[in-house]
């Protein structure tokens, strides 16, 4: 096994702009989440289909399991982001370019992170708008919004990455 070396890229703005975002997303979910636990319904929904129906229903204490979920691939994407000598790279990386992939692959995991706070709001937004009121709020919108946050990062990483000479 080659052995990579570690290097300390500073993070870039959008890095720190996307961990803003992030994590104050992260941060108002899990408020709207705990001022609002008291008032849902018995039964939430917990699962969605494609077309925005609802497949499954639960309790309010569900939200706390998503919660966990949600901080448990926080930490673990957090800790990915900082060693990327680890992730996986094409055999044309060498001492000329080895930052530049560094870079690149610390950036999609990052913005994936983020992707994966903003989500998880989203589904929170979804289940609580129905536990309060009755009503969904995005429907079928909402697999497409998934779609393209959690997408999106790779797609734009993987084809900067074709920039790396």
């Amino acid at each position: 096994m080659e052995t990579r070396p570690k290097l300390k890229i500073p993070k870039s703005t959008p890095e720190k702009l996307a961990n803003i975002v992030g994590y104050s997303v992260f941060i108002g979910s899990v408020v709207y989440t705990a001022l609002t636990f008291t008032s849902l319904s018995d039964n939430i929904p917990m699962q969605f289909g494609l077309g925005g129906e609802i497949n499954r229903y639960g309790s309010p204490y569900d939200l706390l399991i998503l919660v966990a979920i949600q901080l448990f691939l926080i930490i673990f994407m957090e800790i990915l982001e900082r060693i990327p000598h680890v992730h996986n790279y094409p055999s044309r990386m060498d001492e000329s370019n080895v930052e530049a992939f560094y870079l690149n692959s610390r950036q999609i995991v990052n913005f994936s992170k983020n992707g994966v706070m903003v989500i998880f709001a989203l589904v929170f937004i979804e289940i609580i708008s129905y536990g309060l009121n009755g009503k969904i709020s995005f429907g079928i919108y909402l697999l497409p919004l998934i779609l393209i946050i959690s997408l999106g990062p790779v797609v734009w990483g993987l084809k900067e990455r074709r920039k790396i000479n």
